[in-house]
């Protein structure tokens, strides 16, 4: 039920994409807390021809599934990483199920763990900031690797498709060098004397 609307499920057709959500239990620290997973790897291709029906069915489902689990607050945990494009829902899809949410789900909503977002993501997801609450904005976090992953829940085993485990190593080593490019820029700048001449044309 859906805004006091039954809703029916057609489970057939959303059979092949019932591993898309996971629960991971509650947080050890507060045992109120649900971790519920997402796997973008397993949505639906856009290119299928009931691909309309299949997310609307779909996203039933995972709104059913948290109803069950959700008593309190939770924290969501999606994993882009070996998510194609195509696999990726549209803009509009994802403001339509937004507004779909009851207010109970959206107030209990702590926080969104987003792994291994890419760039595009990260530009999809800054554009649609004024189809969305301030509130629900920043309560978005990204953590580029499984290993930041396992650093924000280290007593919460988290289940990882070996698909998206097989692309980590590819995210590690970009997020690598970019720390290491920082790095190095932000020690080029204290070695630097202020009020040099390089400085001053960088300036």
């Amino acid at each position: 039920m859906i805004d006091n609307n039954p809703v029916n499920i057609d489970a057939k057709t959303i059979s092949p994409f019932k591993c898309v959500f996971g629960s991971a239990g509650k947080l050890e620290e507060d045992n109120k807390i649900a971790i519920i997973a997402i796997y973008g790897c397993w949505l639906p291709d856009r290119r299928l021809r009931e691909y309309h029906y299949i997310m609307d069915q779909l996203f039933y489902y995972v709104y059913h599934k948290l109803e069950k689990l959700v008593s309190n607050d939770y924290v969501l945990i999606y994993f882009h990483g070996a998510t194609p494009k195509h696999r990726t829902p549209e803009l509009k899809f994802l403001r339509k199920y937004y507004q779909m949410i009851n207010f109970r789900l959206r107030k209990n909503l702590r926080a969104i763990y987003v792994v291994h977002p890419t760039r595009w993501l990260r530009t999809v997801i800054a554009l649609s900031r004024p189809f969305f609450s301030n509130k629900f904005y920043h309560k978005v976090h990204y953590l580029f690797t499984i290993s930041e992953l396992e650093h924000e829940f280290p007593h919460n085993p988290i289940s990882i498709p070996i698909i998206i485990e097989q692309t980590d190593w590819l995210y590690s080593q970009k997020y690598d060098r970019q720390n290491a490019s920082i790095k190095r820029s932000i020690e080029r700048s204290a070695s630097q004397p202020f009020g040099s001449k390089e400085s001053e044309s960088a300036a």
